[in-house]
């Protein structure tokens, strides 16, 4: 019969058995989190800023760079810069990106850019390379570091924390004139809306009128009514 000793060097064991499983389970999931935080840090920026962020819903710009390839000639359409979407020419078909203004035409503030950290260029009748310029935390696509690469459409790129995905646009056609009956409909539609728009925007100047006359104790008319009523026609007897 097992006596009390036993029993509770038995229990040990088994506890000792599940904090080293706990422990192993904790580290698997720390190397699996290292591993996702190397090749795709700004997605988990982005989930912890999520996670951080009050419940109010904020709106979500999803960085971007498109090459657009018109004729021989190519430019650049991104909001890296500041949030805002810009279209982008250069003379020499090469866009730099890095922490450097000076150097990098594509200037963003991140700490772990370098001052030039990389550059796209454009190579007539071959399309749009990414070129890492010998950076400290180096270029990714799709997860894969790279030195050169002809980039895709779709391509998700990283330099340094900063994640974007690359567009190709390389042709352009004329499509078909939108038909007759389409067009009435939609400039019916605009019509309306613009009549809506400004008949809240004689309401809301009429109340914001009258309310500071009532406040002056003035005597207030019903603005937007009466100048209705006056601009209608009179009916003949």
């Amino acid at each position: 019969m097992t006596n009390r000793n036993d029993l509770a060097a038995y229990t040990s064991s088994l506890i000792s058995m599940g904090d080293h499983a706990e422990l192993q389970e904790r580290l698997r999931l720390y190397q699996v989190f290292l591993k996702l935080y190397e090749h795709h840090r700004g997605l988990l920026d982005e989930i912890l800023e999520l996670e951080n962020s009050s419940s109010a819903p904020a709106r979500t710009t999803l960085p971007y760079v498109q090459g657009v390839i018109s004729g021989s000639q190519g430019y650049l359409i991104t909001n890296l810069m500041q949030g805002k979407t810009q279209a982008l020419s250069q003379a020499q078909q090469t866009w730099t990106i890095g922490r450097d203004p000076r150097r990098s035409l594509i200037s963003i503030q991140d700490i772990r850019l370098s001052r030039c950290h990389a550059a796209i260029r454009q190579i007539e009748d071959q399309g749009f390379y990414l070129i890492d310029l010998g950076s400290r935390n180096q270029s990714f696509v799709n997860g894969e570091p790279i030195r050169e690469t002809l980039l895709k459409d779709g391509d998700q790129i990283r330099l340094g924390s900063v994640s974007f995905t690359f567009f190709l646009c390389h042709s352009m056609r004329m499509l078909e004139p939108v038909p007759t009956e389409v067009m009435e409909q939609l400039n019916q539609v605009h019509s309306l809306e613009a009549e809506k728009n400004l008949a809240n925007f004689g309401r809301t100047a009429s109340n914001s009128l009258q309310h500071e006359l009532e406040e002056d104790n003035i005597p207030t008319l019903d603005l937007y009514n009466d100048t209705s009523g006056f601009l209608r026609p009179k009916s003949i007897d």
